[in-house]
């Protein structure tokens, strides 16, 4: 079985830009400092994390098509972080904020696998079971390749279309961090492709948990 978990998103860390935030009105002026960002990329694809949990761990969980019969259970979080830096230039009336450079990283912290505990570790009962949810781990990976791949198109094109920002000199770095993020994360494309991604991650890990699945993995072992 697999669990497609909430989709998150962190942002790590403002470097290099203190005491200034939300862009007020883009001053000309500003124009004349502008350079474009140095964007780097990277995707996740995740630690696989293989866990014996008592069975109320794992029927417990939310979204399981039949939690009784859930021997073993796959999940991950999506999350999408980046860290940047801005230059800054004094002008008569405040700040010139140019950004510098930002670095998104993309994908999976952990894969979490979940076995039953009421089999042993190293038995063919949880052999089976493992070898049967990292199947749903390829999926994850495989899925997390083709549109993390499109994601971070997108997002060097947005982080490349960041112009000079104008500030006052009275505001906070905090609130410069949330209009980055909003440029990002209220992006349509980025929100289309998100949902692309999780819904090609339900349907695919449907259709692996198939009966003829649960039939060849039900044959591996005599003592179910």
């Amino acid at each position: 079985m697999t669990l497609l978990s909430n989709f998150v998103i962190k942002t790590l860390k403002i470097a290099g830009f203190l005491y200034f935030s939300l862009p007020v009105y883009a001053n000309e002026l500003c124009e004349t400092f502008y350079k474009e960002p140095n964007v780097t990329t990277q995707i996740k694809y995740g630690n696989v994390v293989v866990k014996s949990v008592p069975r109320e761990e794992i029927s417990d969980l939310k979204n399981l098509k039949n939690p009784k019969a859930t021997l073993g259970l796959t999940k991950s979080n999506f999350g999408i972080k980046y860290d940047f830096g801005f230059g800054r230039y004094k002008i008569n009336d405040g700040i010139c904020a140019i950004l510098s450079n930002i670095n998104f990283t993309i994908g999976y912290k952990n894969i979490d696998v979940l076995i039953d505990d009421k089999y042993e570790e190293g038995s063919c009962e949880y052999n089976a079971i493992k070898e049967h949810e990292l199947g749903h781990v390829a999926i994850y990976r495989k899925e997390l390749k083709y549109y993390g791949s499109l994601i971070l198109k997108e997002l060097r094109r947005i982080a490349s279309d960041v112009g000079p920002m104008f500030f006052d000199e009275k505001i906070s770095e905090k609130k410069l961090g949330n209009e980055i993020q909003k440029m990002v994360f209220e992006n349509r494309n980025i929100k289309i492709l998100r949902s692309k991604l999780e819904k090609a991650l339900i349907e695919n890990n449907n259709t692996y948990d198939s009966k003829e699945e649960y039939q060849r993995v039900k044959n591996l072992c005599k003592a179910w």
